[in-house]
């Protein structure tokens, strides 16, 4: 099972799985320049059909400045143009991915409304906006509203009782005093990973935490590993 709070980026999952062949002709057909580019990200993705919806998400992601995905408060896509000349995607990839989504189940909502049914022996990855660090690191606008400190606390919180209901999770977030409060009394492993949107090469390197409530076997150097 697969939750977000981002509608957009579900239904972009939802349509691949469908028939990701009218996802890629959907692709096929957008053009690559600054100005088809504007016009494209003007476009209110909630009028369009379910296929070109999902060629949307994937082409601005492929084209905006280094794949960032920003909104404003009207949930808007508000993210320049990278100038990336580049595919959109991979043919092989897009039907593996479509192949394996056949089996998971997606839910759209707040992390504390969909995971309602999990019980004892499953297991939770949680991924939530990260904390802020400063400056370009603070970003939190995924979806129109924003993730404050009052829901680290909520999830830290989920997390708690999670673990008294005996089952097992993981959560990724930045390595912060905040952050490490918050979640005192679980194992902390220390990440190393890479940020391509910092605007500076040598700032992209960064240590982040992945928290857990047992002990992992094997914990990676790099999640992208």
């Amino acid at each position: 099972m697969v939750c977000d709070l981002n509608d957009w980026l579900v239904d972009t999952y939802l349509a691949i799985r469908d028939n990701w062949k009218k996802v890629a002709l959907e692709l096929d057909a957008l053009p690559n320049t600054p100005d088809d580019y504007l016009r494209i990200r003007a476009l209110d993705p909630r009028e369009l059909g379910q296929f070109r919806r999902a060629a949307h998400f994937i082409y601005l992601n492929k084209t905006c400045f280094r794949g960032l995905f920003r909104v404003n408060q009207q949930g808007r896509f508000n993210v320049p143009y990278g100038n990336y000349q580049r595919a959109y995607y991979d043919p092989n990839n897009l039907e593996n991915v479509a192949n394996f989504l056949q089996q998971v189940e997606f839910r759209t909502g707040d992390f504390e409304t969909t995971l309602f049914d999990v019980a004892k022996n499953d297991f939770v990855y949680f991924d939530p906006p990260y904390y802020k660090l400063g400056g370009y690191a603070d970003f939190n606008r995924y979806t129109k509203g924003q993730f404050r400190e009052t829901d680290h606390h909520r999830l830290a919180g989920l997390c708690r009782d999670l673990d008294n209901l005996g089952v097992k999770w993981a959560l990724s977030n930045s390595d912060t005093a905040f952050v490490r409060e918050i979640f005192d009394g679980f194992r902390f492993h220390n990440i190393e990973s890479r940020r391509e949107i910092n605007l500076k090469s040598q700032s992209r390197s960064m240590t982040e935490l992945l928290i857990t409530n047992y002990a992992p076997r094997r914990v990676q150097r790099s999640l992208f590993e």
